[in-house]
């Protein structure tokens, strides 16, 4: 395999007097190249001196911005462009990136942009992908697509020292196993210590920073919302465990998945075949809610075995295949994995924006108030800051604000399910229910509430 170019010099090394003596070099042999060379320079700089060049900053010029962000009707405009910051880098020592100018991936990208938007930055992310400095998504972090500064900071510090493993063979892009070894480099990036914050690594510092972000979002919107998620934000600084009993909580879910095997046909309307229906309802590990003496004719007459069905498969554990219904490899680990199950139930309750936007309140407003609430108090607050936070839902024929049963119905489900599992408990009549969180529904909520706090940012807000 061919090793790639390295730089002679450290861009933070270079003065820019240097720069200026490189720029001349150009423009005495060729006048509009050396005015492109110093628009290129100002470009990859911002006035902020050479040792803003490195890698990642080199590829988002010639791979984004070159293709996208010059307006010239000039043909052959960018490998023209690219030919001149190639010279540059040579005259400063940075050969490197003088051969990224010219490399087969920027002369790919560049084609594909001749061809199409969408080709192009199909080509483009390709490339990034390929360069081995794209940050990779870690078992336990995933970078947002929306970013605040110290996420971005973050970034380009993993970008640097992948840049560094490359250069100097620790990391061999497109070697066996170079992908795992990628991770494996990016973590310890990732968990350095942060420059500036005492006590903090980087990853700690974009966890504090997006919790930070879920808050004000809330705040910005409903102050009642804002200052709930305030109380309980610096309960999501560090992961949540699962609880402790966590394998008989989720017993009746991990049950299910063994009893249910590699395979189930499905009726001709879709439902679980009928003797598997008569088999879960002679031998559940649960009682169902809404007992019948006769049994069951389709697995809607079993409305817990019904629930769950819906839950795994938008967890992933059960998929359609045809007339049946298969357990993924996902779904086999969970059988067997009691923590497994429970970060599948933390990640899947509520399956639409709206519902989870419910759990996540409903669970954190029982969360803050420590003890028994009263059903429609929850519910009363929840269609309050769902209205100020903007929520409308499709009834009647146009966009309306959240009633307490929009509330009711999004939260059904989950509220069935964590019942089900040790996690809520309800008490009085349909005249005065009352809800608690047990010690396992609060780690639950929590886990729940921290997914969306510290997870990747797909919005501003």
């Amino acid at each position: 395999m061919a090793q790639p170019a390295r730089n002679r010099r450290e861009p933070s090394d270079l003065a820019e007097a240097e720069v200026e003596e490189a720029i001349e070099q150009i423009t005495a042999r060729d006048v509009q190249a050396g005015r492109d060379a110093r628009g290129i320079y100002d470009t990859l700089t911002w006035g902020e001196g050479p040792g803003q060049i490195r890698q990642a900053v080199v590829q988002d010029w010639l791979w984004y911005r070159l293709p996208t962000k010059y307006l010239t009707d000039e043909v052959g405009y960018m490998t023209r462009l690219a030919g001149v910051a190639a010279d540059l880098f040579t005259e400063l020592g940075l050969d490197a990136y003088g051969a990224a100018c010219h490399s087969d991936a920027t002369a790919g990208v560049h084609a594909a942009f001749e061809r199409s938007n969408s080709d192009g930055f199909k080509a483009m992310r390709k490339a990034m992908e390929a360069s081995g400095i794209e940050p990779p998504d870690l078992a336990d972090f995933s970078w947002g697509q929306v970013m605040g500064m110290e996420e971005a900071t973050a970034r380009s510090a993993v970008e640097d020292v992948l840049e560094r493993a490359i250069a100097g063979g620790d990391l061999v892009v497109g070697g066996r196993g170079w992908r795992n070894r990628q991770r494996e480099v990016a973590a310890r990036a990732l968990d350095a210590h942060h420059p500036s914050q005492p006590g903090q690594t980087w990853r700690t510092a974009v966890v504090t920073e997006r919790i930070g972000t879920w808050v004000d979002s809330g705040s910005m919107r409903s102050e009642t919302l804002g200052r709930l998620r305030s109380r309980v934000g610096n309960r999501l600084l560090h992961p949540i465990a699962a609880p402790p009993d966590v394998g008989d909580q989720l017993g009746p879910l991990t049950w299910l998945l063994d009893t249910f095997g590699d395979e189930q046909a499905l009726t001709q309307a879709g439902y679980l075949n009928t003797a598997f229906v008569h088999h879960v309802h002679a031998h559940r590990p649960w009682k169902d809610p809404f007992e019948s003496e006769t049994p069951p004719r389709t697995e809607t007459d079993e409305i817990t075995l019904h629930r769950l069905r819906g839950f795994l498969e938008s967890a992933g554990a059960v998929r359609k295949r045809g007339r049946a219904l298969r357990r993924t490899t996902r779904g086999a680990v969970m059988a067997t994995d009691p923590v497994a199950s429970w970060t599948a139930l933390v990640g899947g309750l509520g399956s639409r924006p709206w519902d989870r936007f419910v759990v996540e309140t409903a669970g954190l407003i029982l969360v803050d108030a420590g003890e028994e609430m009263s059903a429609k108090e929850v519910t009363a607050f929840v269609v309050g800051v769902a209205g100020e936070m903007g929520w409308r839902l499709s009834a009647g024929g146009g966009p309306l604000a959240p009633s307490g049963n929009d509330v009711s119905w999004a939260f059904s489900d989950a509220r069935a399910l964590l019942e089900l599992f040790a996690m809520l408990e309800e008490h009085g009549d349909w005249r005065d229910r009352r809800w608690n969180l047990t010690a396992a529904g609060e780690a639950t909520v929590l886990a729940i509430a921290r997914a969306s706090a510290a997870g990747p940012k797909e919005r501003p807000w």
